[in-house]
């Protein structure tokens, strides 16, 4: 995660860009200082949503934790008094709402880690261009050493960095577009997973008292 770059102490703008949040005019809306801006931007966004990933991942093992107990109380014969049937249902529901639970989780997970690296899941029309030093990645894999690494930047001119940081620009716009969906279906599944669970925990309680009466 990018930490927040300092203000300009002259201008008073935040991350190179003016403190009215237009965008720089001298260096033109495909200029490497806006696409910076940009970039940057979405690393919030990505940041922001593998944050309220890990709310659901907190929420979903406060869920599981009460599936676990009900389970717990079926295997160890607390429902044995009732129809066979009854307690099959009643099992049912509560490995619905576990495996709610765990799509969940798997959802969340993708929010917080892409299953495969993005020039493959991002890349429809064929292989995205370099993006030396703007994607950690690839910089990495081209430049094992600091000589090879110094050697790439000097060769490097404006235009090369303006398309590599265009193409990272276009895998943090793809990367939080993913990663929020997941998190959209983590949420969703996690909804479903505690309106079973109380479902089943409102039979139950239900069915406990009943047979305290009867008894």
């Amino acid at each position: 995660m990018q930490t927040k770059p300092p203000n300009d102490p002259d201008t008073g703008a935040w991350g190179g860009m003016p403190a009215d949040g237009t965008l720089p005019a001298e260096s033109g809306p495909d200029g490497l200082r806006a696409l910076c801006w940009h970039i940057e931007r979405y690393d919030r966004l990505r940041a922001s949503t593998a944050s309220r990933a890990a709310v659901v991942l907190s929420a979903g093992a406060i869920l599981s934790a009460g599936n676990a107990i009900v389970i717990t109380q079926v295997l160890s014969g607390a429902f044995d008094g009732f129809d066979y049937w009854l307690v099959v249902l009643f099992t049912t529901g509560v490995m619905a709402s576990a495996a709610l639970v765990v799509r969940s989780v798997l959802k969340a997970a993708n929010v917080l880690v892409t299953p495969r690296p993005s020039e493959r899941m991002f890349a429809f029309d064929g292989s995205l261009p370099p993006s030396l030093l703007f994607n950690g990645t690839y910089t990495a894999s081209v430049a094992e050493t600091y000589e090879t690494f110094r050697a790439a930047l000097t060769v490097q001119k404006e235009v090369d960095r303006i398309e590599a940081a265009r193409v990272e620009l276009y895998v943090g716009i793809r990367q939080h577009r993913h990663r929020y969906t997941q998190l959209r279906a983590a949420v969703r599944s996690l909804r479903w997973a505690a309106v079973v669970f109380l479902m089943v925990l409102t039979v139950g309680v239900i069915l406990r008292l009943t047979i305290g009466f009867v008894g």
